[in-house]
C-alpha cells in the first residue's frame, strides 16, 4: 500500500488539495489507521497555531517595529532607483521553434529507417537445385533446406509416380470411393 508523504496530508488536512486528490487521499484515509492518526495531529497542529496567532507576545513594542519597517521600505525604493536596469529586450513576435521541433521527428526517422534498411543481410540467389521426393506419407519438393510434403492418408493403395520436375500421388478413398490425384512441381 503506498501511503500518501506527509506534506500532501498537511495540505489534505489544511483542504488546501485540490478536488480529486483530495478524494483519493480521504479514501486512503479512512482505511489507513497510520495516516489517519498524523492528520488528525497535523489539523491539531494547525488549531493550535491559530490560537497563538490570537494572543499579543508580551514586550513587543509595535510602533518601534512599525517605524523601523516603513524606514526600511523607503531605503529599498531609494537604492532602487539608484541602480539603472536596462529595460529587457522584446522577443520578435512569431514562433520560431515549430519548423525545427516539426522536422526533428522525421529526420529521426528517415535516419532509424535508412539504419535498419542498411543492417538487413543482403538477399542470397536462390540456387536452382531442388528435390521432387514421394515418400510413404506423401510428396513434396525441397530447395535450400526449405519446403513442403503434401501428406497422403496411410492407404496401400497409393501410386506414385516421380518424373524430373513433378511428383504425383493417386489414390482411391476408401471410405468415400472418390479417386485423389496430387501432384507437386517444382519451377
Amino acid at each position: 500500500m503506498t501511503h500518501p508523504n506527509e506534506s500532501r496530508l498537511a495540505l489534505y488536512a489544511g483542504n488546501d488539495v485540490p478536488l480529486l486528490a483530495r478524494f483519493r487521499i480521504a479514501i486512503h484515509v479512512r482505511g489507513c489507521d497510520r495516516c489517519n492518526r498524523q492528520v488528525e495531529e497535523l489539523r491539531g497542529i494547525r488549531d493550535w497555531m491559530r490560537l497563538q496567532e490570537s494572543e499579543t507576545p508580551a514586550g513587543v513594542r509595535w510602533d518601534a517595529l512599525a517605524s523601523e519597517m516603513r524606514a526600511n521600505i523607503r531605503l529599498g525604493l531609494a537604492a532602487g532607483r539608484c541602480v539603472e536596469v536596462p529595460e529587457p529586450l522584446e522577443e520578435p513576435r512569431g514562433l520560431r521553434w515549430p519548423a525545427p521541433a516539426m522536422a526533428l521527428p522525421v529526420l529521426l526517422l528517415v535516419i532509424v529507417g535508412w539504419m535498419v534498411q542498411s543492417l538487413q543481410p543482403p538477399l542470397q540467389p536462390a540456387s536452382a537445385e531442388f528435390v521432387v521426393d514421394a515418400s510413404s506419407s506423401g510428396i513434396g519438393v525441397q530447395r535450400d533446406g526449405r519446403g513442403f510434403t503434401l501428406l497422403q492418408p496411410r492407404n496401400e493403395n497409393v501410386v506414385y509416380s516421380v518424373s524430373g520436375e513433378a511428383a504425383g500421388a493417386r489414390y482411391v478413398d476408401s471410405e468415400s470411393g472418390q479417386v485423389t490425384i496430387s501432384h507437386v512441381y517444382a519451377q
